[in-house]
């Protein structure tokens, strides 16, 4: 893979340093606002918003954020994404990976019984970003991983290592997350 997963946004790496996550998210939806229709944009803004919720309840400075509006921000993204890029393999690849793994972030009633259809949905979208890109090499991991089939995503894992900085250039957040997720090789057994 040539080019970075994620688009690169001017200032963000020092917004989030100094964990000013609301002038992120201020910052990131200004751009997506300015060009709706940029797939790249409303991946980097979402991806920002699940990461500071996947995060609220354990080791993020909450100050002067609001969780409600990180949610919302995310809802209408990904509500956004499903009526203008349900064919993008990386809207479905990054938006079906957050969505399986936290469902609940996505549900405005918190944990109701559409958790699973979420998750399921999320599972589904990662399916299908592998299909319309067989050659993407994170969506094949992240497909791989969710169906726990460990042998064949760990040789795709360590096969990818080597490309994994051509893929995740910067040191965002979100990009540090999906290093850490596709760097480990994990050691489990059928």
């Amino acid at each position: 893979m040539s080019m970075s997963y994620f688009i690169n946004v001017e200032n963000l790496f020092d917004l989030e340093k100094q964990e000013k996550w609301e002038d992120a998210r201020k910052l990131l939806y200004k751009l997506w606002e300015g060009d709706k229709f940029n797939c790249d944009k409303l991946i980097r803004l979402f991806s920002e918003c699940w990461y500071v919720l996947s995060l609220w309840d354990c080791c993020l400075s909450k100050e002067n954020i609001s969780f409600q509006a990180f949610q919302n921000t995310l809802i209408e993204c990904i509500e956004f994404g499903f009526e203008n890029f349900m064919n993008n393999s990386r809207f479905l690849c990054i938006a079906g990976y957050m969505i399986s793994t936290l469902p609940h972030l996505f549900l405005l009633k918190g944990m109701d019984s559409s958790y699973i259809e979420w998750e399921q949905k999320g599972i589904d979208m990662l399916r299908k970003s592998n299909e319309i890109d067989p050659n993407d090499r994170i969506s094949e991991i992240l497909n791989l991983g969710m169906k726990f089939d460990f042998d064949r995503y760990n040789k795709v894992k360590r096969l990818f290592i080597l490309d994994l900085n051509d893929s995740l250039l910067n040191e965002t957040a979100i990009e540090v997350y999906f290093k850490n997720v596709l760097g480990n090789i994990e050691v489990l057994e059928n």
